[in-house]
């Protein structure tokens, strides 16, 4: 396998030196270099995705470190439940609309119950199973 070095200048105007990997006999690695500097770096990505998931988000309390581990968990995961609510019309077609209404409500509290925890440690506890936690504890507040 063949491979080479690129400097990509990124959107946000970081640069980063890239291995790309593969052959090159049809451009393929121009082609991700292109790619890649068609987007932000990783690092202002996962900023700005941060950023969107966690606004309106309650400060948690904990070390520097675990904030900022709970707070990309956190955004991570809210993340993923806004990309399953966008696809339930497409996704779903033939599925009950109250049912995706169901499942649109269930998903908004979860991001809710996320967005309302203060302690880093009980994100970064529950962090393999963050979205079924924190749907339990929204069913729980709803009662």
């Amino acid at each position: 396998i063949k491979m080479a070095q690129y400097n990509i200048r990124h959107t946000c105007g970081h640069e980063e030196t890239v291995q790309i990997y593969g052959t090159n006999v049809h451009g393929e690695r121009q082609r991700k270099a292109e790619w890649l500097e068609s987007k932000p770096c990783r690092d202002c990505e996962r900023k700005a995705m941060r950023e969107e998931n966690l606004t309106g988000a309650a400060e948690l309390t904990s070390s520097d470190k675990q904030v900022s581990w709970a707070n990309d968990l956190r955004a991570k995961a809210i993340g993923d439940i806004k990309a399953k609510l966008a696809k339930l019309d497409t996704q779903y077609i033939a599925a009950p609309q109250e049912w995706k209404d169901a499942q649109r409500n269930a998903g908004e509290a979860t991001i809710a119950a996320m967005l309302a925890e203060t302690n880093a440690k009980a994100i970064i506890d529950h962090r393999d199973n963050l979205v079924s936690h924190y749907g339990a504890v929204a069913q729980q507040a709803a009662k």
